[in-house]
């Protein structure tokens, strides 16, 4: 079998069956390639084909024999129905970029490769920082070309009801610190002294128990120390940034729950406050 190319390569394959294949060129010649669509927004037949390839290439760069056709359709047809049901911010060209990862043990040690497993994986991509990163650089304004106050607000609102939306359906919100400042720039998050240092706590304690949790289950002497390093960063709150980003999550969340409670209308807290955000930001925009 002829082995498959790299992973752009074969999206660029993939993508002539696909209407957006230059535009997933192009995302990822930007350098951020979370600017697409996600997997919700493809029909059935490319996310299979691509997750075929996707398997297909696992294999090869195993160097394990490629398991009878009928077997890889069965997988290609679990997963095609799994991910985007389990999963459905990840972009379609992401998943090539998971499995790769994936069967390289970045994401820890794996036992065979199952329906699973390749879950695993795609689930282990979602909450790497790598991918955390790339999503706040689609969050925040690009420097080089500041947009105009009025754009900012809007873009600002949108990622906050989007956040929103997240925590009603259960899902996970990337965006929780970005979201936070914004709110609590606009006066909306009140939290005292003492519920904020509640909050801290709460993020360490989740923090550390995730760490511990991905020091079990990986075999790589490197990845190991680097989490034993994080987790004595924590245990001595050296590690500022990843706690207050993630006690952040956490107060928005509370927030959230309240306006939930209350039966408030964010989007309408949000816009009595407009006038504030562009009064605050004039001057540090002109500047």
């Amino acid at each position: 079998m002829r082995p498959l190319l790299t992973i752009v390569t074969e999206l660029t394959a993939a993508g002539e069956m696909m209407q957006g294949a230059t535009e997933v060129k192009t995302a990822i010649m930007k350098g951020n390639p979370l600017v697409l669509p996600s997997i919700r927004n493809h029909k059935d037949q490319e996310i299979f084909q691509v997750i075929l390839m996707s398997l297909a290439k696992s294999y090869t760069d195993l160097g394990r024999e490629q398991p009878p056709q009928k077997d890889k359709d069965y997988l290609a047809n679990e997963l095609a129905d799994s991910i985007p049901r389990k999963f459905p911010s990840i972009r379609l060209h992401e998943i090539p970029l998971a499995f790769s990862n994936g069967i390289r043990e970045k994401y820890g040690t794996f036992y065979g490769l199952s329906v699973v497993s390749f879950e695993k994986f795609i689930e282990a991509h979602l909450n790497s920082e790598a991918r955390e990163q790339l999503a706040k650089e689609v969050l925040i304004p690009n420097k080089n070309k500041v947009p105009d106050l009025m754009t900012q607000f809007g873009v600002a609102k949108k990622n906050a009801l989007n956040a929103f939306n997240e925590l009603q359906s259960g899902k996970e919100m990337i965006s929780g610190a970005v979201v936070y400042g914004f709110l609590d720039g606009l006066g909306l998050i009140s939290f005292s002294a003492a519920e904020k240092w509640e909050f801290v706590e709460e993020a360490c304690l989740y923090l550390t128990r995730m760490l511990n949790q991905q020091l079990i289950s990986t075999g790589s002497r490197i990845k190991r120390e680097e989490i034993q390093r994080k987790l004595n960063a924590l245990q001595d709150r050296s590690a500022v940034d990843m706690i207050r980003s993630m006690s952040k999550r956490f107060a928005l969340s509370a927030f959230f729950k309240s306006v939930v409670m209350e039966e408030l209308d964010l989007e309408v807290l949000i816009e009595e406050r407009r006038t504030m955000f562009i009064t605050l930001n004039k001057t540090k925009h002109e500047n």
